[in-house]
This record gives C-alpha cells, structure tokens and sequence, in this order.
C-alpha cells in the first residue's frame, strides 16, 4: 500500500486506548533522553489476547529537576530501580540507563496501567504505573 492509495478522509484519528488493568509487556527498543532530561521509553503488551502488540509509552523525569508542582523529582531514580529490579537484569556499574534500558529491551515485566480523562486541553490517555513494576508473570 502506497501514499497514493490513502485517503485522508477516511482515516480515523480516534485512538482506541488500553482499557485500565494490569498487563505483562515487553520493553522496546528505542529508549532515549528527551529535551528536559527525561528518559522516554516504551513497550508493547504482551500475550494479552485482542490487546497484544499495543504500544505504550512511559518516561523517567530527571531526578534532579523540580516538577510543575515545585517538588524534586528524585522519586524517579527509585521508579528506575524497581523496573530494573523486575526486569531481574543489573545495571552495569557505570552504565548510562539509557543504554541499559536499550540493552535490555525484549526483556518481559508486568505493571498496571490507568486511563486519564479527557480535558478541554489533552485527549483522554493511559498512564503507566511507574511504582508497580513486577516480574512478569
């Protein structure tokens, strides 16, 4: 199928959203430091019947930055620990975590996931619990 095939009028930008629950995925290649210092990553879901293969995305914000709200991100850095620690493969000492977090990807985990209302600003969306990372399943 080629550009010239598509028409743009009947392609539909409603987004069909990972209903919440808690789902075993696999980390995706890909991983990588935003603009702000935040680590960006993603992962496919995994061996969940009409939902295996969809894709969500997940970020680490720097440990040392301030969130909107005025408080220091350093939950991150332990968020960061409990995915490795699911994930059950060890930084490397001195290892750069995006770099892990590429080395690593294919590797399966288990978390649960949210669904965010809509707002006049933001489409509705899901969220991914950054502290209920576990082995998967």
């Amino acid at each position: 199928m080629s550009w010239q095939e598509i028409d743009l009028k009947d392609v539909s930008t409603a987004v069909e959203l990972l209903p919440a629950g808690t789902y075993n995925f696999e980390l995706s290649p890909g991983a990588k430091y935003d603009e702000r210092g935040s680590i960006r990553a993603s992962a496919t879901v995994n061996g969940s019947g009409e939902f295996t293969g969809k894709r969500v995305f997940f970020s680490f914000p720097d440990p040392t930055s301030i969130s909107s709200k005025g408080k220091p991100n350093t939950w991150s850095a332990v968020a960061l620990k409990r995915f490795e620690q699911a994930l059950g493969i060890d930084i490397n000492g001195g290892e750069d975590p995006v770099a892990y977090l590429n080395r690593v990807a294919g590797t399966h985990f288990q978390t649960s996931v949210s669904v965010t209302p809509a707002t006049e600003q933001y489409p509705a969306g899901i969220q991914v619990s950054l502290f209920n990372f576990r082995p998967s399943a």
